[in-house]
């Protein structure tokens, strides 16, 4: 064989060799069809929970702010399906990035919703189990960021042709990724069932916002382990580890159990109420509080109304932030005089 021949070859060997990242240029139609539909899905999912946590959030509730956040942030990657210029694998990195952060943020935001049962006075766990699953989720959730930085770092890498080590982390990713909302959903059923007994169905009955709660927590777990067995079984891994559906659809109802219900979960049980024993362990629900509001007449055409908002209703306590004082806005009607 002549020399030139041979190194023709192993060029060849070796860009073949670094191509593993490069998906786009491994896949077949149909994966091409599934991947783009399963984007399209996920984008169009959280673009419209984007649009409805924005039409129900509250000013000065920063827990609606966080749940917005978390989808912005997740809907970044639902588009790298789409590119193909020079240097896609840096823009699907980047995206990815943010989808980490989405992660880490949605933990966050399971951590708000449930931290009343563990903080106030009347909980339904001891004061010392309180203590204790404060700081073990806390700290354990804060031991995420490294591994998560890590696998960032993996996902440029990989994508780029440099390194095959996101192959061998993305198996264990559920495991800082996903353990502490799950926990969260484990503890509000506990809840449900000390509060309601047997009596479940009732409470789906009563709101059927918690039936689709209750549905979409299952189906993001199924949807994950699906993930899992994907990235395990080589049978049924595809081009690239990671390029499946399973994980958009567990990313979609895991944001749907944010967005289906904005407030911390206390808060929502004490509102719908109807439980056996949910004043004896949680508390009555909360009072409404009327707003005052006062209507001075300024002139035969012109009324003042001034609207005071209440400040309690804000969420600054899971932060330790001395709430802010009652703010008043005023605000003019005008009318036509006959």
């Amino acid at each position: 064989m002549a020399p030139t021949e041979t190194i023709s070859s192993r060029l060849v060997y070796r860009q073949t060799e670094r191509n593993f990242g490069s998906w786009r240029t491994r896949a077949t139609d149909d994966a091409f069809i599934l991947e783009a539909w399963s984007e399209g899905c996920m984008v169009g999912a959280l673009m419209i929970m984007s649009c409805v946590t924005v039409a129900n959030m509250r000013r000065g509730v920063l827990l609606h702010k966080l749940i917005l956040l978390e989808l912005l942030l997740a809907i970044t990657h639902g588009t790298f399906c789409f590119m193909a210029f020079e240097g896609y694998g840096w823009y699907l990195s980047s995206t990815a990035a943010l989808l980490y952060c989405s992660y880490f943020l949605h933990n966050i935001v399971a951590w708000v919703k449930i931290r009343p049962f563990f903080v106030e006075p009347r909980s339904l766990f001891q004061p010392r189990t309180a203590k204790i699953v404060r700081r073990v989720y806390l700290t354990t959730l804060a031991l995420t960021i490294p591994p998560m930085i890590f696998q960032i770092v993996n996902n440029f890498l990989f994508f780029n042709n440099k390194s095959e080590m996101y192959n061998k982390i993305r198996p264990a990713e559920p495991l800082f990724r996903d353990p502490w909302w799950i926990f969260t959903c484990l503890a509000l059923f506990h809840v449900i069932r000390k509060c309601y007994g047997s009596s479940v169905f009732a409470l789906i009955a009563r709101c059927p916002r918690f039936g689709i709660l209750l549905a979409a927590i299952c189906l993001s777990i199924v949807f994950t382990l699906m993930d899992t067995f994907a990235t395990l079984i080589p049978q049924v891994r595809g081009v690239v580890n990671g390029i499946n559906p399973y994980w958009k659809l567990a990313l979609i109802f895991k944001c749907l159990t944010d967005n289906i219900m904005l407030d911390d979960f206390k808060t929502e049980l004490q509102r719908l109420g109807g439980g056996t024993n949910l004043e004896r362990d949680i508390g009555p629900p909360p009072s409404p509080r009327p707003l005052p509001r006062t209507m001075e007449k300024s002139s035969d055409d012109h009324i003042e109304v001034t609207h005071a908002f209440d400040a309690q209703d804000r969420d600054w306590d899971w932060l330790d932030i001395n709430p802010p004082k009652a703010i008043h806005q005023p605000f003019s009607i005008s009318r036509s005089l006959p």
